[in-house]
């Protein structure tokens, strides 16, 4: 004969036999856990439905309705309105399992003027899609998420035309991507030749992603987020336009390219048996000019960069908050500005790297490998007239920095009896090198001195009370001219130098030393060359 026992699970009295005393307790324990369940359910449904102002609770129709945002019929069970009386707000029969579509649109009419370029289809774009990758009711706890959401699909809109277009060529290399019979039939040679081509159009698509994230990304939403000025946000990012404007025409070239192959191939397998023309173009001509330009510029600027937004970070909340906001999107690729900054100043030395390996699996005999050695030639003479531009720059600004730290009553009078003032450092002149540098007194004593070699004169400096002056050395001058001027090794120092000012009537000597022998050679071959240039 079967025992019974009752047991009140979840809520009610049940009838269950042939159980011990031990299983029952389990039992009793499941039914007070599905118990407290059902309330924490409950109470978090209750939360969720009283949202700024608006609280939401089950409504029975009478007659047939449809949700006034998302259009789709209501039923009984589905239709929920809002109940609260103090509410200003709009307020809508909403359908239960569409609540995070309708509610995000609710918190978009609400704050409107945090979108002000934000059309209703973009809101609406972003509640369906929401709703479609959760496929649970999902209700939006504050306006600041909507705002970080909001953005980021902004940001994917605009990233987004790129990315679909770039799709075929996130797999790791060419040969991931062709049919592996086919490969059996070429040589090995083609196959690396195939892997490097794909390898330079690949990169070139990350290169321009990485300009489309800091401008469409960093800098609009510096602008229009942070309001930075135009100005603060040019000097962060500068001649970015021309930078996107120029990889834009490059890297559809290199489609084209890829396209022709793919209506060339056979079994649509892509084989790109020219590239060099391409290559010349790009670094031939105008378009040679505008990189020259362009990176110069770029390149010349990245310190200055870089500093401007460590300035920002460390004293701007504003600036802080957005590149959280920026960083935790999936759009930027975890890519700081500062990366994005390096990425791109590193781009132009990794051309030469790439053309060089798809040289060395390039017959000499083949019509491509002379486009590609010129090419080659002609992105070398690109990088090396950025170098100039970047070490004209950094001269430019190393002697502003000089001149400011210049005390601005220290003068001195040159041999010729003309006088030269601080002024006079940066009038009409370049700086060409600078270091530091020993001067022998009479005593035969070595005096550190900070030497500036410009276009026309050497000049000596000392510290004096964290300020610089012109270098006192036995009532000589230390502000010498290059204008006939004599260099001469010193004997048996290999460190030392004479500097002889010839052509007056009483020409003058002054023994100079360097750190070391090569960078006594350095000096005296920059003086010749200031010299012969003059």
């Amino acid at each position: 004969m079967l025992t019974y026992r009752k047991l009140f699970v979840h809520g009610r009295y049940l009838k269950v036999p042939g159980l011990n005393r031990e299983e029952v307790g389990r039992l009793c324990l499941l039914g007070m856990a599905l118990k407290n369940r059902e309330k924490d359910r409950e109470a978090k449904d209750r939360e969720k439905k009283a949202v700024s102002g608006h609280l939401f609770s089950s409504v029975t129709l009478s007659h047939t309705a449809s949700c006034q945002h998302c259009n789709k019929p209501l039923s009984t069970k589905d239709a929920v309105s809002c109940t609260s009386k103090s509410s200003s707000k709009p307020c809508h029969i909403l359908k239960a399992q569409s609540w995070g579509h309708c509610m995000t649109l609710i918190y978009a009419q609400q704050r409107m003027s945090k979108f002000d370029d934000m059309s209703i289809k973009g809101l609406r774009y972003l509640s369906q899609s929401t709703d479609s990758l959760h496929k649970v009711s999902k209700v939006v706890e504050s306006t600041e998420s909507l705002i970080d959401e909001g953005t980021e699909m902004i940001d994917g809109q605009l990233m987004g035309e790129f990315e679909a277009e770039t799709k075929e060529l996130e797999a790791d290399s060419w040969s991931f991507t062709t049919d592996k019979k086919y490969l059996k039939k070429l040589r090995k040679d083609v196959i690396k030749r195939q892997d490097v081509i794909y390898e330079l159009i690949q990169t070139e698509m990350h290169h321009l992603r990485t300009l489309r994230i800091m401008a469409d990304v960093y800098s609009k939403g510096l602008l229009k987020e942070v309001q930075l000025e135009m100005q603060t946000v040019e000097k962060m990012f500068p001649v970015l336009d021309d930078l996107l404007e120029l990889h834009t025409l490059f890297f559809n070239s290199l489609l084209d390219r890829r396209r022709e192959a793919r209506q060339e191939g056979a079994d649509d397998c892509i084989v790109i048996h020219r590239i060099g023309d391409v290559l010349v173009s790009q670094f031939s001509g105008s378009n040679a000019e505008s990189m020259k330009k362009v990176y110069g510029k770029f390149c010349s600027r990245h310190s200055e960069a870089v500093n401007l937004y460590k300035e920002l970070h460390a004293k701007d909340k504003r600036f802080q908050a957005f590149i959280r906001k920026k960083m935790s999107s999936s759009v930027v690729r975890r890519l700081s500005i500062p990366e994005c900054i390096l990425l791109v100043t590193q781009r132009i030395t990794k051309y030469p790297v790439l053309m060089q390996r798809i040289l060395q699996h390039t017959k000499d005999h083949e019509e491509d490998f002379e486009d590609l050695t010129q090419a080659l030639h002609l992105v070398k003479e690109v990088i090396a007239a950025v170098d100039r531009k970047v070490n004209e720059h950094e001269k430019k600004r190393r002697l502003k920095e000089i001149y400011s730290r210049t005390d601005g009553k220290s003068i001195m009078r040159m041999k010729s009896g003309q006088m030269f003032a601080r002024e006079d450092l940066i009038r009409g002149r370049k700086l060409l090198h600078d270091g530091p540098l020993q001067l022998k007194n009479s005593a035969g004593r070595l005096k550190d001195v900070q030497a500036l070699l410009l276009t026309d004169v050497l000049v000596f400096l000392q510290e004096k009370d964290q300020k610089y002056v012109f270098a006192s050395l036995d009532q000589r001058a230390t502000v010498i001219s290059l204008q006939k001027l004599i260099v001469r090794e010193v004997a048996n120092e290999d460190r030392g130098l004479f500097l002889i000012t010839a052509g007056i009537k009483h020409p003058e000597m002054v023994e100079v030393h360097a750190t070391s022998r090569e960078e006594r050679n350095t000096w005296m071959k920059l003086l010749q060359g200031a010299m012969h240039s003059m």
